[in-house]
């Protein structure tokens, strides 16, 4: 099996390059993102390999206000546009810091007033926008709460229930939904109401 597993690392090395071979060409991607957009700032922090270990995060922001020529940005497939990205070694505050420092003095966010961010509930992530981006409004993914809330309750009617919250247009129909799933298991809401759901 060892040798299977060997084999097949090999042809795909073969096929699409190894990752040394990618990570060589970061410097003139970073460039052609210059050359073809002029104005993108392009920040290569690096300069040595790394361990294999890499991770890839998209920021999602809407903007209200002075930035409404970026709000609602679609792609050629009508879905979200990434503002900005970052390939970091690890999710951490001090990168996640980085990250935001540097997606608020290029976009002239400020403190982070009129801004909405969307992510998931990475701990680095929630600390470094109360630090870096105090006034923001901070949201969270409802599939990543959904993905926790399945850790401790299972079943399609939480789920269905949960859903029903979610998509909830005013306060009396998630308070409605919110009811159900009190009734269902009285735990359930509890662990709802410790996130905050405003978020």
């Amino acid at each position: 099996m060892g040798q299977c597993r060997r084999e097949k690392k090999h042809v795909i090395e073969l096929i699409e390059g190894t990752l040394i071979e990618h990570y060589s060409k970061l410097w003139s991607y970073g460039a052609e993102i210059r050359r073809s957009n002029p104005g993108s700032p392009v920040k290569i922090g690096v300069n040595s390999m790394p361990n294999g270990k890499t991770y890839f995060s998209n920021f999602y922001v809407c903007f209200e206000g002075l930035y409404q020529g970026w709000r609602d940005r679609r792609d050629a497939n009508n879905n979200i546009f990434p503002t900005a990205w970052a390939v970091v070694c690890v999710e951490n505050k001090e990168n996640w810091k980085w990250v935001l420092e540097n997606l608020r003095d290029n976009l002239g966010m400020v403190n982070g007033f009129g801004i909405t961010l969307t992510s998931d509930q990475h701990k680095g992530l929630l600390e470094a926008v109360k630090d870096i981006l105090p006034t923001a409004e901070h949201r969270q993914y409802a599939r990543n709460i959904l993905a926790n809330f399945r850790k401790r309750f299972t079943g399609v009617h939480y789920e269905r229930m949960f859903w029903r919250a979610c998509k909830a247009s005013t306060k009396p129909l998630f308070n409605a939904a919110m009811k159900e799933i009190q009734l269902l298991n009285p735990a359930a809401i509890e662990y709802h109401m410790e996130k905050n759901p405003k978020y």
